[in-house]
């Protein structure tokens, strides 16, 4: 029963009057739910504080309660206040000098926008944590950017040097060699008088932290390709601004990840994309598929003996309306289904693939928009249930076929869920749903805005009947 309040507390067509039985009636993933809808009003999210469970944090981050009933004596709600921009500067400023070193980290890492000050002073905060999230922030200006750069505690170098927002000089700098000066605190001496006598772990930390993020220029990045921490070269491997003879290693790398990732690069040349096509991992093939430069011939090679995902691939995406109608005519049904996949496929193409024979073909056309209702419905009389979801995913799905496939007896569970959340879905296909066993499905239907009202006030007073007896 909870699974269908929990859609009752999504439903976007529930009536404002039926919040708070259902938050009674309901669990705390209910009351959860509802505390997140968009549509809650202030009285609302007053009367659902009454529950002991109720996320105030999110009541309060969405700005469902004013500042003046935020609880005064929870830093966390008080920080929540702050992201949602109804926090006075007053107290922001006050979070910022809060003796608990965890909620002045929050306030970095998690509000923008804050008063002048406020961010450079917890940059320069003594505690090692604090500046380590204000080191991850997008709004720091360039003086305060450098100081970061050449901070001494190593924690806080790493976290700048993976920021995208961070000065590629910056970047660039902490990538040839930690930065200067060398950092001089680390997690296991920076309350001590006496420092480590080595911090060269943690310069390499800083250095691989600046390998990994796409803002640091790529001059530096040749010693890392062939580094013990191979993660970083996955890292960065699908950059577009890698001098080419780098592709080549990387294609070569012993590392599945890293060649997976390199394989997905659009710069990398034809030769490599055949050498990482033939590769004995199944997901860096895959990966060559999914390049958005593979050329077409390698693509259909591919498709012939490779299992390839339902979503359309960036290279059909791209292709121009000849090859569409080349691929559309191939006898392989694989070459024919990746086709089918494209949601923008010209009618003509659509309608002729809309016959084809092939099922796979048919659970790939059968989502375009362009199809009719007649040919939908010729879809489900040729194949039957295994096209069913697919057909479901059709916005232009009429109601009279979405009816006939939830109440056919073969229909598959899968095909069902993806009917239940239908729009066209009618309201008494959607009451029928709510008894189905599979809960996803019963729980899609409770959250149908077509579902009538009355039936939604019977299911809360079921459900709260049941929690008065238990």
């Amino acid at each position: 029963m909870q699974n269908v309040l929990a859609g009752l507390a999504d439903n976007p067509a529930l009536p404002e009057r039926l919040v708070q039985p259902l938050a009674e009636a309901g669990d705390e993933d209910v009351r959860l739910l509802l505390a997140r809808r968009d549509d809650l009003t202030e009285t609302r999210a007053r009367a659902l504080r009454a529950h002991d469970d109720v996320d105030l944090w999110t009541l309060v981050g969405n700005g469902r309660i004013p500042w003046a009933e935020v609880p005064r004596d929870d830093p966390d709600l008080l920080v929540a206040a702050a992201q949602a921009g109804i926090a006075p500067e007053a107290a922001v400023r006050g979070l910022a000098a809060h003796p608990d070193p965890q909620v002045r980290g929050e306030l970095a890492l998690y509000v923008t926008g804050l008063p002048s000050g406020v961010l450079a002073a917890l940059a320069r905060d003594p505690e090692p944590y604090v500046a380590e999230c204000a080191a991850q922030s997008a709004e720091l200006s360039a003086g305060l950017a450098e100081e970061l750069a050449r901070h001494p505690h190593v924690v806080v170098r790493v976290e700048f040097a993976r920021n995208a927002y961070a000065p590629p000089a910056l970047l660039a700098a902490l990538l040839a060699d930690g930065g200067h000066p060398a950092p001089s605190r680390c997690d296991a001496c920076h309350r001590r008088s006496e420092p480590c006598a080595d911090h060269a772990p943690g310069v390499r930390r800083v250095r691989l932290a600046a390998a990994a993020n796409p803002a640091t220029p790529p001059g530096g990045l040749e010693e890392f390709l062939d580094a013990e921490e191979s993660w970083a070269a996955g890292e960065f491997a699908e950059r577009t601004d890698l001098p080419d003879h780098f592709h080549p290693r990387l294609a070569a790398h012993p590392d599945a990840y890293v060649r997976r990732t390199v394989a997905r690069n659009p710069r990398v040349g034809e030769p490599l994309l055949r050498l990482l096509a033939d590769d004995p991992d199944p997901g860096i093939r895959r990966a060559v598929a999914e390049n958005p430069a593979v050329p077409l011939a390698l693509l259909t090679a591919l498709v012939e003996r490779e299992r390839l995902p339902r979503e359309p691939l960036p290279r059909i995406l791209a292709a121009t309306e000849a090859e569409l109608s080349e691929l559309a005519a191939s006898r392989v049904a694989q070459v024919r289904a990746l086709v089918a996949a494209r949601p923008d496929l010209p009618a003509a193409q659509a309608v002729r693939l809309a016959a084809d024979p092939d099922i796979g073909v048919a659970r790939r056309i059968a989502p375009h928009p362009g199809l009719g209702e007649e040919r939908l419905a010729d879809l489900v009389e040729r194949h039957g249930p295994p096209v069913y979801g697919a057909v479901a995913g059709n916005p232009g799905c009429p109601a009279a076929l979405l009816r006939r496939m939830a109440r056919d007896a073969d229909s598959v569970r899968k095909a069902l869920r993806v009917i239940a959340v239908h729009p066209a879905l009618p309201p008494d296909v959607v009451e029928e749903l709510l008894a189905d066993p599979d809960r996803r499905v019963a729980g899609a239907a409770a959250a149908h805005p077509s579902l009538p009202v009355g039936t939604m006030e019977r299911l809360i007073a079921r459900a709260a009947a049941r929690r008065r007896a238990s």
